[in-house]
């Protein structure tokens, strides 16, 4: 019987925790798995040529393997066509994703298929640029009028006062390049020593950006400098100043594709701003898979932006910006 008495105590206890370890599998696969949500993006642009969306684009498909987002992307061809991504984004919501990634090609034209959507329980989160609305849960982009600021500092820093200077802008309409002026344009104002002579859009097209360039380089022969204000537009600028031999003229531009950081390399771009796209990408899937799942998110979610001279660009830190593939094929 003392035998019998003394292998109680430890069968009780083995019995508890064998009990206790049951509970805790029940718990645990009796948890919800998280199932995949369909999302679609509604880019500006599908064109493998724009760097800055292929980078963007990256972004959305590492965050949509982490957040187990079914993700497809969508978009006109080319920027401008405002009437394109309209079309696009109502098939979109036909189909009816969990939540749509929309970056609009305009700020206003876009606002109707927001609220459509919005109706019909779709969750949208806008990238890069924005709607004229309050519907979308979330605003994912770069401070443009901060970015913008940058810019117009640094192009007021590099030339003398008085010197005249010229604005190259994308897309009528268009938030980012709304914004970015705006900043610009305050930055100028505080400096208060350039002259303006005024702006010009090319509709994202970089033909049309070296065409206003070399056009106004021939009418204004005494044109000190430009502010281009993203890829396309600083592309093209900095191509009619190699190709007019114009090494006098100042250009501070957006963005950093690998030719434009060639064109810094060769002098023809004096400062650009950054974006950080891959982060851009990244961080609308993940606040798109968040609104899904009926989670809160920050209303605007600031990316980042950084001011580029040819002195700075060769810094180890810098360089893991300018090329954050590079970094990450290290890695893996």
């Amino acid at each position: 019987m003392r035998r019998i008495a003394s292998l109680v105590a430890p069968l009780a206890l083995l019995c508890i925790l064998l009990g206790g370890s049951l509970a805790i599998m029940l718990i645990a696969g009796s948890a919800p798995q998280r199932e995949p949500v369909r999302i679609v993006a509604v880019l500006k642009t599908i064109d493998s040529n724009m760097e800055f969306w292929e980078v963007v684009k990256t972004g959305m498909a590492e965050a949509a393997k982490e957040f187990e987002v079914e993700l497809s992307i969508q978009g006109p061809w080319v920027e401008s066509d405002v009437d394109g991504q309209l079309r696009i984004v109502s098939d979109v919501i036909d189909g009816k994703p969990a939540a749509i990634i929309l970056a609009a090609t305009d700020f206003e034209a876009l606002v109707p298929a927001v609220e459509r959507a919005v109706r019909e329980g779709i969750k949208v989160i806008t990238v890069d640029s924005g709607v004229k609305s309050d519907l979308p849960d979330s605003f994912v982009a770069t401070n443009n009028i901060e970015a913008g600021e940058k810019a117009g500092a640094e192009i007021a820093r590099i030339l003398q006062p008085g010197a005249t200077i010229a604005l190259v802008n994308h897309i009528k309409g268009a938030t980012t390049a709304m914004e970015r002026e705006i900043g610009a344009t305050k930055a100028l104002g505080v400096s208060g020593g350039l002259d303006v002579l005024g702006t010009w859009y090319t509709n994202n097209f970089e033909e049309n950006a070296y065409d206003i360039a070399s056009t106004l380089l021939k009418k204004h022969p005494d044109l000190a400098g430009f502010l281009a204000l993203n890829e396309v537009s600083t592309v093209g600028v900095a191509r009619a100043l190699r190709d007019l031999g114009r090494s006098d003229v100042k250009l501070v531009g957006f963005d950093n594709s690998l030719f434009e950081i060639k064109l810094m390399e060769e002098g023809w771009i004096d400062a650009t701003v950054i974006q950080q796209p891959f982060n851009m990408g990244y961080l609308a899937v993940r606040a798109a898979r968040a609104v899904s799942d009926g989670e809160r998110v920050e209303r605007f979610i600031d990316t980042g932006s950084l001011l580029i001279t040819p002195e700075k660009m060769y810094l180890p830190e810098i360089q893991k910006i300018l090329f954050p593939f590079a970094e990450r094929e290290t890695r893996e």
